[in-house]
């Protein structure tokens, strides 16, 4: 059964931005477009790079090593990875994970 941890305040992110969480011990990223909060997790599931470190697109995230573009409300692959003219394909979509507001906290299911 999944429980909701509080992994920030809603004033810590700023819409369109991206941050490292933790939550239980589990390493993931929490990202904000708009209104909408999404948490996954941190590792590209490709090569397990940074995912932090990449960028938003709408509500998809862009690994920056190799340009993988995932959904974060899904976890959906939208684009496989790239390196230069080599097409790979990704091994998995990206966890995810439910968020609510609760009380200007952002919290996280796990």
């Amino acid at each position: 059964m999944s429980e909701y941890v509080k992994v920030a305040s809603t004033g810590e992110i700023a819409p369109g931005q991206m941050m490292p969480i933790e939550a239980k011990g589990v390493k993931l990223l929490l990202a904000r477009v708009g209104d909408a909060y999404f948490a996954a997790q941190r590792k590209c599931p490709h090569l397990g790079f940074n995912l932090c470190r990449g960028k938003l697109e709408g509500r998809a995230v862009v690994c920056p090593l190799h340009k993988a573009k995932f959904d974060l409300a899904t976890g959906e692959i939208e684009r496989d990875p790239r390196l230069l003219f080599i097409g790979m394909k990704a091994k998995s979509d990206l966890a995810t994970y439910p968020t609510k507001i609760e009380d200007g906290a952002v919290l996280v299911a796990i």
